[in-house]
């Protein structure tokens, strides 16, 4: 199960204290938590990214693939994000970028 951020202090934290990470048009920034018993999610999705329906899809889908690998996740934080170009993804492109920015941000935390 993922847990969501809703805190403001937690998201100053991930700005400050965040290991930042990316993966061709998605991101993300990890604060390792060892007293979470679950990973905690939240996503940046700005107006850059696309319309709100383009945002929508992306964002359930990243939730999709993260819910689908919860075991990858280290508990912590995690503030995951996307660029324009995430858009032109298909789901099979999105779900292997993802499980790249997860692998890359777990070696970088460790």
């Amino acid at each position: 199960m993922i847990g969501r951020i809703h805190e403001h202090a937690i998201f100053r934290r991930l700005g400050r204290e965040g290991v930042r990470v990316r993966v061709g048009s998605v991101w993300c920034s990890v604060l390792v938590d060892p007293a979470l018993s679950q990973p905690c999610v939240a996503y940046a999705l700005g107006r850059h990214t696309g319309s709100a329906v383009v945002r929508n899809r992306i964002r359930r889908q990243m939730r999709e693939i993260l819910a689908a690998n919860t075991n990858q996740l280290v508990p912590g934080y995690y503030l995951i994000g996307a660029h324009k170009e995430a858009t032109a993804l298909s789901f099979q492109e999105l779900t292997q970028t993802m499980l790249q920015l997860i692998t890359t941000a777990k070696q970088k935390v460790s």
